[in-house]
């Protein structure tokens, strides 16, 4: 997002995000590059900017740092130009504020440019001239580089000398930013502290007459103040000493947002949606000798199926593009041209949904971009129109009229029939009519993200080691990096760093063989160890043996509740898409000398607190098997719903799953016959049997455990 103001170290941190730089998004319109200063400016304040906000001596919390005495954000729009003045001033009260001397600022010399002018020690009512002896050094750090990211972005650095306990450090500057291209128009938001801090804080818009802009404010941000300057009007905002903000736990992103004030000159998303389309247009335009061109071909006189062309098409972007971002002159701005990205073969998301939207345009398929947060764009259809708002952009087809999301960023996708919407509740297609914000139902996920499958032979007896083996199932963008470490080394080397993950994991296991394999075909990673361990017996031979299946219980779901003093009314967030399965086969012994076996697991298929939890269990006097599954089917529930759930905490059942010794005589096997267990093998499948496909029917009463061993809650 574009805030108002820029980066200044420890300021930014006290202070809020009242002067917190971001990037331009990486999803932003075509546009020419613009000549900026590589340099900082050093320059008088501008006639337009008027005198800070008045300090206030509201008493301050024992042994704090500093004080702000104000925190001052004007902006001004103007031809095409935002100017963005922030100044701030602040008193030092003990070592701990002396970091504030540390100055940072940061801009991107594609569109924008830097200008200081200010920077002074008030000592005993004398002002010294930091800038007389000092300068900012600028530099180009690279943070997100091991990302692949390129953004470009100068910092400019100064620590200011001779700042000691007592002084008062005042600081100005402007970040000038001058539109890429016409699409490119003003916005921006502020968000004063959200912590109780006292001081002035204030942000002043100035914007055209002709051409207003559009104000919208969180309802804990004070009315503003209006003004008519002849050619300009003025929105003036002012928090004098904030209380801290209440924001209820637990909720959705949405109520988080406090104290934001936005201003956009887009009229609306259409607006932002058609000016943004025309640069993916032209992006999709191939050269009549382009190579796409013979790509798609090659394509088309494989297959005349249209989702093998789309899948076809996904795997060579995914394939032979390798991701980089390259936000330098301006290409933050723009989609680098599909012939361009398949030339040099990288691009970042934009290049590659312009390359992916060319091949799939060539072999007749509709396909448009659509931008989408991926950090999930809660609350953002309460927010007014602006492009940084969404950080990426993917692709959606049309295939035998069903809308196929495509990601060209991502690996490994083969299958169309495997492809989720994108975890963005709110997208944006970008289209020459323009188009309207849109919801996106997010579905229960489909999958589990991790698979845990332990088999354990103990039959060599109660004072033996057990034999196990055990295997993990892994999906998931992150599988292609283990899969890069482990594939990276020598296969002694692999097996040294599973071996080592193993103990972490499992310390009571030896490892004698470790395995991993990728299956490149269903997108995901297995990892295997084999070996020899103690296996948990509890009892002995004169009370009888007792042994609790791996991951065999539900840890019951915490209580939802708040702190009287915030909204109880708000819903609570899950952490959707969390898809987790167990799997647990033990054989056990022969029973001791006038024993027998018993085995004790509920089944379960229910729904709670947007929650699905599943279990099924058998036992055929030799042979214990289990299968449980957590999957997280809904973003957020109501506080209705948190009400539900609490009410039913206390008969959650949360027993494990266990198989034990007894004298009686008689058979209290508890099975669940109405689902099929699936094999060791079937768990690093495609279709993992972690989840019922019909609801269960309900189960027999399970065998009741002997009074000094009741079941406890399991924290697996």
């Amino acid at each position: 997002m574009r805030f108002v103001g820029f980066s200044i170290v420890l300021a930014s941190a006290l202070a809020g995000n009242v002067a917190a730089q971001s990037r331009p998004s990486a999803a932003d319109a075509a546009g020419k590059r613009v000549a900026s200063g590589r340099e900082v400016r050093y320059a008088p304040s501008w006639d337009w900017v008027i005198a800070p906000p008045a300090a206030t001596e509201a008493p301050l919390p024992p042994g704090a740092p500093l004080r702000f005495v104000y925190s001052d954000s004007q902006v001004r729009v103007s031809n095409g130009v935002q100017d963005e003045y922030q100044a701030w001033k602040a008193k030092l009260l003990s070592p701990e504020g002396l970091a504030i001397g540390n100055i940072a600022v940061t801009w991107s010399p594609a569109s924008e440019e830097m200008i200081v002018h200010r920077l002074a020690i008030i000592r005993d009512g004398k002002s010294i001239d930091v800038l007389a002896a000092q300068k900012f050094a600028v530099i180009q750090r690279e943070n997100d580089l091991e990302q692949s990211m390129l953004y470009g972005d100068l910092t400019a650095t100064l620590q200011a000398a001779g700042l000691q306990v007592g002084d008062e450090l005042e600081f100005a500057a402007t970040k000038r930013r001058r539109a890429i291209g016409p699409v490119d128009r003003a916005d921006g938001f502020m968000q004063f502290p959200l912590m109780g801090m006292r001081g002035a804080y204030r942000l002043r818009v100035l914007s055209p007459k002709a051409t207003p802009l559009t104000f919208r404010n969180a309802a804990d941000v004070p009315t503003p103040i209006v003004r008519d300057l002849g050619g300009e009007v003025e929105h003036q905002y002012l928090l004098v000493d904030p209380s801290s903000v209440t924001v209820p736990e637990q909720a959705p992103l949405r109520y988080m947002v406090k104290r934001l004030v936005q201003f956009s000159d887009y009229a609306d998303w259409a607006t932002l949606s058609r000016s943004f389309a025309g640069s993916y247009v032209q992006a999709a335009v191939l050269a009549p000798d382009s190579p796409v061109r013979a790509e798609a071909r090659r394509i088309a006189a494989e297959t005349s199926d249209p989702a093998g062309r789309v899948a076809a098409a996904l795997r060579l972007v995914q394939d032979r593009i390798r991701y980089v971002y390259v936000g330098l002159d301006g290409g933050n701005y723009r989609p680098a041209n599909a012939d361009e990205t398949w030339s040099r073969k990288f691009g970042d998301c934009k290049g590659k949904t312009a390359l992916l939207i060319a091949l799939l345009q060539e072999m007749g398929i509709a396909a448009e971009p659509v931008l989408v947060a991926s950090k999930g764009g809660d609350g953002l259809d309460e927010r007014l129109p602006s492009p940084s708002l969404f950080d990426h952009v993917v692709v959606r087809a049309t295939v035998n009229g069903a809308p196929v999301w495509l990601d060209g960023t991502r690996l490994g996708d083969r299958s169309l029939d495997a492809l989720d919407p994108p975890l963005s509740r709110w997208v944006l297609p970008l289209r020459a009519k323009g188009a309207a914000l849109e919801a996106i139902v997010l579905p229960a996920p489909r999958l589990p993200n991790r698979v845990e499958v332990v088999d354990i032979d103990a039959t060599a007896g109660f004072d033996k080691p057990g034999r196990f083996r055990i295997q993990q199932t892994l999906r998931g963008d992150e599988i292609y990096g283990i899969r890069a470490q482990l594939a990276g080394v020598a296969a002694s080397d692999a097996d040294k760093m599973l071996a080592a993950y193993w103990r972490q994991q499992y310390p009571a296991v030896e490892a004698t063989r470790t395995t991993w394999r990728f299956d490149e075909d269903n997108r995901l990673l297995v990892l295997g160890l084999e070996g020899e361990g103690k296996v948990d017996w509890e009892g002995d031979a004169k009370e009888g043996h007792t042994h609790y299946l791996f991951g065999g219980g539900f840890p019951p779901p915490s209580e939802l509740k708040r702190p009287k003093d915030q909204p109880q009314d708000a819903p609570y967030a899950n952490d959707y898409p969390a898809f987790s399965c167990y799997a647990t086969t033990v054989k056990v012994p022969p029973a001791g000398k006038g024993f027998r076996w018993s085995f004790s697991s509920n089944p379960m298929d229910r729904t709670l607190g947007g929650i699905s939890y599943w279990r099924i269990s058998s036992f055929d006097g030799q042979v214990a098997r289990m299968v449980k599954s957590r999957r997280v089917d809904a973003p957020e529930i109501s506080a209705a719903e948190a009400a539900a759930l609490n009410a039913a905490i206390s008969a959650f059942d949360n027993n494990k799953a266990y198989v034990w010794e007894v004298k009686s005589k008689g058979s209290s096997i508890v099975a669940d016959a109405t689902n099929r267990f699936g094999s060791f093998e079937d768990f690093a499948g495609a279709a993992p049997p972690c989840q019922s496909q019909v609801r269960t029917i309900a189960a027999a009463t399970p065998a009741k455990a002997p009074a000094d061993r009741t079941e406890k809650s399991d924290a697996n």
